[in-house]
């Protein structure tokens, strides 16, 4: 009986969820009623009892409401963090939320805006080159031209500079793999700067290891791109003495290389409160705001961001009025075999007889690519919708359309649509102020041959212009 009872004991302390009260009232009355009881048939049995193993069951039924109060606390408390982890985390979710939607809606606006700024600014950007081109009568005229080129291409970079750091940010940047010649893309590299630092009497130093393989496999565009933003900087805060580029190895084996950029500079420096915040985007160091030379504070912020992606970090040392030290690793897979160049197999020829389609609302966009064309003899037509576009392609014979993509009454998707749904395979050029990867990727997947943003130079738009024109040997 009383191993029967102590199973039963242990069996309500792994059961039962009472209270303190609650296990108190049972322990107590069950003392008493299995006291009583054995004490109505005889001292002896209640004695009996005890000796048996009943004083072991009676010690139990003692512990067992400190057990249950125990498990009651703990479980209280369980509860009580378990629903506050619930609250909390419900908070986080809806914070989540709330960012993804605020990210979301910066890269919406970001793209709108971009999209908005952009086309006005390939009208500038077109009339000015024309009117380059043009006979201007006074030196008055020429620096006015001059000066409004100068203007076109700062507000260029700063446009595409906030589209770059958006892009990077919202993982619409993926960098590519593909060889290259770091040799000949540093040559490149440094004749671009060679009037600037001209103008400004400074010494470009190009250091690079003469012993560095014939090709890399990576993304050049960005590094020339990470190099090109570091140089610029330098040379935009550096009134005497030299600027510096330093490229080593730092460690090879079979299949990788691992090089080491350093860029030098003797300008005025940055002081080392400054130093931590000068890679957040808009913002510049006390020195370089209070002086001349003022920029938008993203060139640093997208070289983090890039090196980020190439699996690196940027590093400074710098000191007021002793210049400063850029450095950074990137790892590369590279080959000795020479790289290949492929020749050109064809001369681009604009044929006389051949007639382009330009669509788009904005007239002043029609205006600079249709004086484009007809610098090149080639005949075209214009329409401003999409509507309009489809009616006169079923009417006439085109060897190209260039088609804008966002137009009243009917957008250049649809209107694509409308012209391949009848078997046509006339090559269609995208012509867009979006530069986003997806509405790329989205355009050539629904019908468009090749895709042009705005704003464009004169030879971008004339390279893709006769990528699709015909070409004799």
């Amino acid at each position: 009986m009383s191993i029967n009872l102590t199973l039963q004991l242990i069996f309500s302390v792994l059961i039962l969820r009472w209270k303190l009260s609650y296990a108190l009232v049972s322990s107590v009355a069950t003392v008493l009623f299995f006291s009583g009881a054995f004490y109505i048939n005889g001292t002896d049995a209640l004695v009996r009892f005890l000796k048996e193993g009943g004083f072991f069951y009676f010690l139990g039924q003692s512990v067992f409401p400190v057990i249950l109060q125990m498990r009651y606390t703990r479980q209280y408390h369980d509860f009580i963090y378990s629903h506050n982890l619930q609250k909390q985390n419900k908070e986080l979710e809806k914070q989540i939320q709330l960012a993804r939607e605020a990210t979301q809606a910066k890269t919406d606006f970001l793209s709108t805006m971009s999209h908005e700024i952009r086309t006005p600014l390939n009208g500038i950007v077109g009339i000015i080159h024309l009117m380059r081109q043009e006979d201007l009568r006074t030196n008055f005229q020429r620096e006015l031209v001059e000066t409004l080129n100068f203007s076109s291409d700062h507000l260029m970079a700063v446009v595409n500079n906030i589209l770059d750091f958006n892009k990077i940010n919202s993982n619409h940047v993926r960098l590519v793999s593909e060889p290259f010649d770091l040799s000949l893309l540093l040559r490149n590299l440094e004749k671009t700067f060679i009037p600037r630092v001209l103008e400004k009497n400074l010494n470009l130093i190009f250091e690079v290891n003469s012993a560095l393989p014939a090709q890399l496999i990576g993304d050049q565009v960005r590094l020339n791109q990470i190099i090109t933003n570091l140089i610029h900087n330098a040379v935009k805060f550096t009134d005497k003495g030299f600027v510096k580029l330093i490229v080593k190895e730092q460690k090879k084996d079979e299949n990788r290389i691992s090089l080491y950029f350093e860029v030098i500079d003797s300008g005025s420096g940055i002081p080392l409160e400054d130093q931590s915040a000068i890679f957040e985007i808009f913002t510049q160091s006390n020195i370089a705001a209070n002086r001349s030379n003022r920029g938008t504070g993203l060139g640093l912020a997208i070289t983090k961001e890039l090196l980020r992606l190439f699996g690196s970090e940027i590093s400074l040392e710098s000191e007021v009025e002793k210049g400063s030290r850029f450095s950074f690793p990137i790892e590369f897979f590279y080959s000795d075999q020479p790289l290949a160049v492929e020749k050109p197999v064809a001369v681009k020829v604009a044929l006389p007889d051949a007639r382009i389609l330009v669509v788009d609302d904005n007239t002043i966009n029609l205006l600079f690519a249709t004086n484009l064309l007809k610098k090149v003899g080639l005949q075209y037509d214009t329409a401003e919708n999409g509507s309009e576009a489809v009616e006169k392609f079923n009417r006439m014979h085109y060897d190209l359309i260039l088609m804008d993509l966002r137009m009243p009454v009917m957008n250049g998707f649809e209107a694509t649509r409308s012209i391949r749904e009848k078997g046509s395979l006339i090559p269609i050029v995208a012509l867009t102020a979006s530069a986003f990867t997806d509405e790329r990727e989205n355009a050539l997947s629904n019908g468009f041959s090749g895709y042009l943003v705005k704003p464009f130079l004169p030879q971008e738009f004339y390279d893709l212009i006769y990528t699709f024109m015909k070409a004799e040997e």
